[in-house]
């Protein structure tokens, strides 16, 4: 039987794409990316399931503006909207923090749970799913609504998409109105620049009305935890069977609940790749020495820490003061870690 690879969701970065000119036009981007480190670049798959996942989400909120406008001042076509998303890109509109972070961590997620279910002969979530027939009815209706979400979440091809609700509020709010601007000229030609402002202003605060954070993925996972742990259900072979499927969201939200962590700074530490940065991680949430074992074990290969016996020596031998400095950085408002990133004094 061949192994299962992870979709390829898009076509290839350079089919379809014209020849380029030769010239000196292009050589501030080509040294950029020539010296780009090729261990953090972006393979061919993560690039195709990023854009998918971009390029739906702007679509989807360009239609919720253009349902929001009195009826028949926008009509849409996929040619506007392949339009529309080219604008933006090349406005660096998209460029946007949280969205990029986000539209990273979907593509890492998926990566890990295709893989990791690939391994067990899986192609669902059977952990998630037998909650819904738990005993304790809050415990059901919680992995219910987060199955149901990440339902949502999926075109009718199987793809992985993000939806509004997911987004940091800032992105939110800043990219709605990068779409909104976007639609300016096509509604100002019909109706005036002032009557386009208006109306577009009133759209997005309509479209910004409509989007909750309690119905993310991320919200809707914190909500079943918080349930599973309030039952007293929320044990580490639950837990370990989780990450054997590839739940990223699910193990890593377990661990930000655990002494105040933020999720943020969970995700970003248990993608990362680095060993002694997990292990500081999984010490500062409490994690037992079996729960670690079984994790490295099971996904450490996927999470990019190869040497499972050497990560478990670091998580053993860790000093309690280092574990207590860990703590406190993983429990700072991330705004505070953004900017001491951007200083350089980041931690260690």
């Amino acid at each position: 039987m061949m192994p299962e690879e992870w979709p390829i969701a898009a076509p290839a970065g350079d089919e379809g794409v014209p020849s380029r000119a030769p010239g000196r036009g292009r050589l501030s981007t080509v040294r950029v990316d020539f010296f780009l480190d090729p261990s953090q670049r972006l393979t061919e798959q993560e690039r195709a399931l990023m854009t998918v996942m971009l390029h739906q989400l702007v679509r989807d909120l360009a239609s919720a503006l253009r349902a929001a406008l009195p009826g028949g001042w926008l009509a849409a076509n996929d040619e506007d909207d392949a339009a529309l998303v080219d604008t933006l890109r090349t406005a660096g509109l998209l460029d946007e923090p949280g969205l990029m972070a986000l539209l990273l961590q979907r593509a890492d997620e998926e990566r890990i749970s295709v893989a990791a279910r690939a391994r067990g002969g899986r192609r669902e979530a059977r952990v998630l799913q037998g909650l819904v027939s738990n005993a304790h009815g809050a415990v059901a209706a919680a992995a219910m609504a987060l199955i149901l979400a990440r339902g949502r979440r999926r075109d009718r091809f199987g793809q992985c998409l993000i939806a509004f609700d997911d987004l940091p509020s800032g992105s939110a709010v800043a990219l709605i109105n990068s779409v909104a601007a976007a639609l300016r000229a096509e509604l100002a030609a019909n109706r005036g620049i002032p009557e386009a402002d208006r109306e577009l202003a009133a759209a997005v605060q309509r479209v910004m009305g409509e989007r909750d954070a309690n119905r993310s993925v991320a919200s809707l996972t914190a909500a079943l935890i918080g349930q599973l742990d309030e039952a007293g259900t929320l044990t580490d072979e639950l837990i370990l069977a989780a990450a054997h499927e590839g739940e990223v969201g699910f193990v890593t939200a377990v661990l930000a609940r655990r002494r105040g962590i933020a999720l943020d700074a969970a995700l970003d530490v248990f993608l990362s790749g680095d060993a002694p940065t997990v292990m500081a991680l999984f010490r500062a949430a409490a994690v037992s020495r079996d729960l670690a074992a079984g994790l490295l074990a099971g996904i450490g290969d996927l999470l990019g820490i190869a040497d499972a016996g050497g990560a478990i020596s670091l998580f053993d031998e860790m000093a309690q003061a280092d574990v207590d400095g860990a703590r406190s950085w993983l429990t700072t408002d991330p705004s505070y870690r953004a900017a001491l990133d951007r200083l350089g004094q980041g931690c260690g």
